[in-house]
């Protein structure tokens, strides 16, 4: 099996999961600084996900090198690729990644506030009257990503001047309790086979540095409720939410493996191994069999590369 990971970054651990199973490509903008090209098996430059050959130069990459399966791993380039998804098919590329409806759905944080409502799933409110809100409340800009830009916003003044700054701000209730990262794979299927909750202790630059698996079963029915709304949804799915008392307030839903993954492989829960077996066509059976309480705590290393024979 050939494996290509996009935008891969500083995803090593995600690169060195799938190496256990498969071969492991990847590709960034800047592939000769990313640490995860570096350790991959083979790694190619591609242009910025905006540009309207993104696409052509994955697929010639993928067709050349035999590749198998497509696993994205950010925000922007979720709709892009869920569009190609049917393109890559056709020469037996598997796109890892939900429909081009869920993509869009949860790409705007409006859309994804008005699906949590309707399925009567609690969530922070966004709140339109600035002037007469309670405050604090938080802010967030509506398509952004890993975390870019969201703040607590104290009063009425710090709200407009944000606004002025960024027309896109929203604002939402804020919510004061524990903060989880759920990690749920899905088969072709449809059926939920992993749902591994992680309590996140402490956050740098919008991904988790501590966090801890929790086998609370209280998120993970609330989870395999969200889920029977989620037509289409497939692979690896991270849902963002807030625990306050017995209340859960969904935040955020990324069809995409999360930063913090690495903590539920090393969990027992194998989504690199689900993904590849689920490719092959064997069937899998939802399964608890990870281990609770198993605390992260992430430190930065390094990986270093001769200067003078590094592929550019």
């Amino acid at each position: 099996i050939n494996v290509l990971i996009t935008s891969a970054g500083r995803r090593v651990s995600l690169v060195k999961n799938f190496q256990n199973y498969a071969k492991v490509h990847t590709c960034d903008m800047r592939p000769e600084l990313s640490a995860a090209c570096q350790v991959s098996d083979g790694y190619f430059k591609v242009p910025k996900i905006s540009e309207r050959n993104y696409i052509d130069v994955l697929l010639e990459y993928c067709i050349k090198k035999n590749i198998n399966i497509v696993v994205p791993t950010i925000d922007p380039e979720l709709p892009i690729l869920s569009e190609a998804k049917m393109e890559f098919k056709k020469r037996d590329i598997s796109i890892a990644i939900s429909s081009l409806s869920i993509c869009k759905t949860f790409h705007s944080k409006r859309e994804t506030e008005y699906f949590f409502r309707k399925h009567n799933l609690k969530t922070p409110l966004i709140i339109d009257n600035l002037k007469d809100a309670n405050y604090p409340l938080f802010a967030k800009l509506e398509n952004s990503s890993s975390s870019i830009g969201a703040m607590k916003v104290e009063s009425y003044e710090e709200a407009i001047i944000l606004k002025r700054k960024n027309p896109t701000y929203i604002f939402q209730e804020y919510i004061k309790g524990e903060e989880y990262t759920v990690d749920v794979f899905v088969d072709r299927k449809g059926n939920v086979i992993s749902i591994v909750p992680r309590l996140r202790i402490e956050v740098r630059a919008g991904e988790v540095s501590k966090g801890k698996t929790v086998k609370d079963h209280q998120i993970i029915e609330q989870i395999k409720k969200l889920f029977k709304h989620l037509n289409g949804a497939y692979g690896t799915i991270t849902v963002q939410l807030f625990k306050k008392g017995s209340e859960i307030f969904f935040i955020e839903i990324n069809p995409r493996f999360g930063g913090g993954y690495p903590l539920s492989y090393l969990a027992g829960a194998d989504f690199a191994k689900y993904l590849i077996k689920d490719y092959l066509g064997e069937n899998l059976e939802y399964s608890e069999n990870w281990k609770d309480n198993l605390i992260m705590l992430r430190y930065d290393a390094e990986v270093l590369v001769d200067g003078n024979s590094i592929r550019s």
